[in-house]
């Protein structure tokens, strides 16, 4: 059993590697992540770091993230999802599509729809982080999808926000 003890601490030394064995985060790995905590409406800042670790993520971005979202001991998990996808995009509209992409219960490569409850809670929350989207903008967007979502049984996919009658998620 001491062996095995062993073998553990290699793996793990291993695992956590140097900066330079880092791995970039990727749509993969944040969905790996989400698998690992989704159960929790929150999850301790600590457990968080020793998932990231194990799977060889960049600490200097978690801490980022950590930083970006004022995050300090027990972390909204799906507030910080929200923010790893920012982090991992371009602009607000792919953040959330990925976002969507993550949290679906469709079939991959599917319509990519989650709950309209959901959305409307991550996309304000995304929003006021940004701090460059108005709140008009975010209400002419909720607005909008409110109709979708009401013809949609309460769900909303990357199909509604991104049709051309959708106001900017980003308001640009």
């Amino acid at each position: 059993s001491e062996t095995v003890a062993v073998d553990k601490a290699v793996v793990s030394t291993q695992s956590t590697g140097t900066p330079t064995k880092d791995k970039t985060i990727t749509p993969g790995l944040l969905g790996v992540l989400h698998k690992q905590l989704w159960s929790s409406e929150t999850v301790a800042v600590d457990e968080l770091r020793e998932k990231w670790a194990q799977l060889s993520l960049p600490s200097e971005r978690l801490d980022e993230i950590l930083t970006l979202g004022n995050f300090v001991a027990n972390v909204p998990w799906l507030n910080f999802l929200a923010l790893a996808c920012t982090s991992l995009e371009s602009n607000l509209t792919e953040a959330v599509t990925l976002l969507c992409k993550i949290l679906t219960k469709d079939p991959e490569g599917g319509a990519a729809r989650i709950a309209y409850d959901l959305f409307k809670r991550l996309y304000t929350y995304l929003a006021e982080v940004d701090g460059n989207i108005t709140e008009e903008q975010i209400e002419s967007v909720i607005s909008y999808l409110d109709g979708d979502a009401a013809k949609a049984e309460g769900m909303i996919g990357p199909a509604n926000f991104t049709h051309s009658f959708c106001p900017k998620l980003s308001g640009q």
